[in-house]
């Protein structure tokens, strides 16, 4: 059971048995996650902090898959793709299914952070077919089809459900709204909160105002509403290098770039203690040098009083 699991944790850490704890903390972790406790499963990522580097290498990937999964479901999607890659880049070669459902989250956390995954993604020869509910979904988030989105989720609901992705695949609705609102201000220069509703295929033709002024303020279109008239009118289209989202794009390749090195370097392992015919040999030529350096000194000697 669970509490049985959590004393054995508690005593192998009185034991410092490190192998120990990562394994039996990330059958913990999958247990809660199962349980969808994921408070709990907070708690004990908070409390049990592991040492680097692992013990284990494919523990260290099942806890970052967990951790990543954990970390999204409680909104923090920015430490979710991190742990995401550390995952993928884990996990053994042979372990398809595990890399399977990896791949499946990274690509879940990159639609909800506002990134569409390129097609080759999705080609992996291993993984074409477990992928493709995914490559659907995506392309709906690309064109901004909400109609075509929801559906697809009805349709591989058991499936996302699952993969423990439901939940989330449920939050890039937004997503999908605001891509088809961005692509509808692009062709129409003025266009009517009643077009628009059909076009997004919502349900509330209330709820259209709304989310447009939302838009507008988050930046995602550059638009007014003529409330009177009920319509949007846009603007001219911006220059995105006038704009501060090529710095943001930089910045984050950047902090990607240090988590690798920072990872690479934490991963090294040095000698605690030299070799011991090394450090006898290095003795010993230390020894005859300094005879040899007496010597020197010896054949040298000169009484100055005679000078």
């Amino acid at each position: 059971s669970l509490n049985e699991l959590q004393l054995k944790l508690r005593e192998l850490t009185l034991r410092h048995d490190e192998c120990g704890q990562e394994i039996l903390l990330n059958e913990i972790l999958r247990i809660l996650i199962d349980r969808k406790e994921f408070e709990q499963a907070e708690l004990m990522l908070t409390n049990c902090v592991l040492t680097e580097p692992y013990r284990s290498t494919n523990q260290h990937a099942r806890y970052a898959y967990y951790v990543a999964l954990i970390r999204a479901i409680r909104l923090d999607y920015g430490t979710a793709i991190q742990y995401a890659i550390q995952a993928l880049r884990k996990a053994p070669e042979r372990a398809l299914g595990f890399r399977i459902a990896a791949t499946k989250l990274f690509l879940t956390l990159q639609l909800l952070n506002g990134e569409t995954p390129s097609r080759s993604e999705f080609l992996d020869s291993q993984m074409k077919d477990a992928l493709y509910p995914y490559m659907q979904l995506t392309s709906c988030v690309r064109f901004g089809n909400l109609g075509r989105f929801m559906s697809l989720v009805k349709q591989f609901q058991e499936t996302l459900e699952h993969d423990k992705t439901y939940t989330l695949i449920l939050r890039i609705r937004q997503n999908v709204i605001r891509t088809g609102l961005k692509h509808i201000c692009q062709a129409y220069s003025r266009i009517s909160l009643s077009d628009i509703c059909v076009k997004l295929s919502l349900e509330n033709p209330d709820d259209v105002e709304y989310i447009v002024s939302k838009a507008i303020r988050e930046g995602v279109v550059t638009a007014t509403i003529d409330h009177e008239a009920g319509t949007v009118n846009t603007s001219d289209t911006v220059d995105v290098y006038s704009t501060t989202e090529p710095l943001q794009a930089f910045q984050k390749r950047i902090a990607f770039l240090n988590d690798v090195h920072a990872d690479a370097k934490r991963a090294l392992r040095y000698v605690g203690t030299a070799d011991p015919d090394l450090e006898a040999e290095r003795q010993k030529r230390e020894r005859e040098e300094l005879g040899m350096a007496v010597d020197i000194d010896d054949g040298m000697d000169v009484d100055f009083s005679e000078i």
